[in-house]
């Protein structure tokens, strides 16, 4: 009877050690997530030519993918490909691996897909 106790003990350690683990990893890849997207913000809002446009940046990190959706208007594909870019290099300063996807409209067409 007390072996059957100690395995039902082991047992509940086991499974809270689990939990406690895969919580800790959640909260890691969503600091990670703010720290990325804040950098990127950082760096879009400090570029002149961007000033007063309306650009977010969006971050998600699920397992080992990254990415930063980045959303907004600008007047013109020339400021786009700015944003973008700057995006890009500012990202993988943080982590070289993360993919930008763009979702930036030009006034009078569709954004990207």
């Amino acid at each position: 009877m007390a072996a059957a106790g100690f395995f039902v003990v082991i047992g509940l350690l086991l499974v809270v050690g689990i939990a406690v683990k895969l919580y800790d990893r959640k909260r890691k890849r969503d600091a990670e997530a703010v720290h990325l997207q804040a950098q990127v913000s950082d760096a879009l809002m400090r570029d002149a030519g961007l000033a007063g446009l309306l650009l977010t940046p969006t971050a998600h990190v699920r397992g080992s993918e990254a990415l930063i959706e980045i959303t907004g208007e600008v007047p013109d594909s020339i400021t786009r490909e700015t944003a973008l870019r700057i995006a890009r290099e500012e990202a993988a300063r943080v982590r070289p691996d993360v993919r930008i996807v763009d979702k930036i409209s030009v006034r009078g067409t569709v954004a990207a897909a």
